[in-house]
């Protein structure tokens, strides 16, 4: 199966402090990989390297065919990053902000405005679309920002910290959706650090801690755990040191 993203050696400084210090990443079609970690261990900065929104100090990376250090603009188009706080702009309606996606993306018009039918309850936006994004709650904003991510149609979604902010309800209908989406062939990195959620979604969980990954399980180690939140946590506690 051919990657939707290989990374070789990501270095990514602060100052003299290597957030990235020399990190390989190979995602495919459908796999669902979580990276976590503590505050400030970097799952951000790898998210907008990824999102090729960062240069790297040193490394390669490769989104599909396109050379990400090369060409960031065409491989940017090759998926979309939801941010922590996501660049929406305040005075367009999120119905406004469909649009604009659907003429930056090239994406069909009818298919997207029915895709959005769909999608917008599950979340609870569907009552909010002709809003001015100022005039939503943070919360609310970020449904938004993710239900455009569902509707760009990407091979690759990028999510940080994705369930920030959501209700119950709102959380597991984003499971559906990334799990719905996986089944497409979409590939997923989510930034979080909640370990239920990992357990609920992930073929892949990755630790950073001081810029190396210092724990990497697979679907079957996962599975291992048996959904057992609080000895996943512990081993990923072990991992951060």
């Amino acid at each position: 199966m051919t990657a939707i993203l290989q990374a070789c050696g990501l270095v990514q400084r602060y100052g003299e402090q290597a957030v990235l210090a020399g990190l390989d990443l190979t995602l495919l079609p459908g796999q669902v990989t979580v990276v976590l970690g503590e505050n400030g261990a970097g799952k951000s900065t790898l998210l907008r390297a990824l999102a090729c929104e960062l240069a790297l100090a040193a490394g390669t990376l490769h989104i599909g065919e396109v050379d990400a250090v090369q060409q960031p603009e065409m491989a940017s188009r090759q998926l979309i990053h939801v941010a922590q706080h996501p660049p929406l702009a305040p005075l367009l309606t999120p119905n406004e902000h469909v649009a604009a996606l659907v003429a930056f993306r090239g994406l069909d018009p009818l298919a997207t405005q029915a895709r959005l039918r769909d999608i917008a309850p599950t979340l609870r936006i569907d009552g909010v679309l002709d809003r001015p994004v100022r005039a939503l709650s943070g919360g609310t904003a970020h449904k938004v920002a993710l239900v455009l991510a569902f509707l760009a149609q990407t091979p690759l979604i990028l999510l940080d910290e994705p369930h920030a902010g959501l209700d119950v309800r709102s959380a597991l209908a984003l499971r559906r959706l990334i799990q719905q989406s996986r089944d497409s062939g979409t590939a997923f990195v989510l930034a979080s650090h909640l370990a239920e959620a990992t357990l609920a979604v992930a073929d892949r969980a990755l630790v950073l801690a001081k810029g190396q990954w210092a724990l990497d399980l697979d679907a079957a180690q996962l599975l291992d755990f048996q959904g057992d939140a609080r000895r996943f946590e512990a081993a990923v506690l072990q991992a951060m040191g």
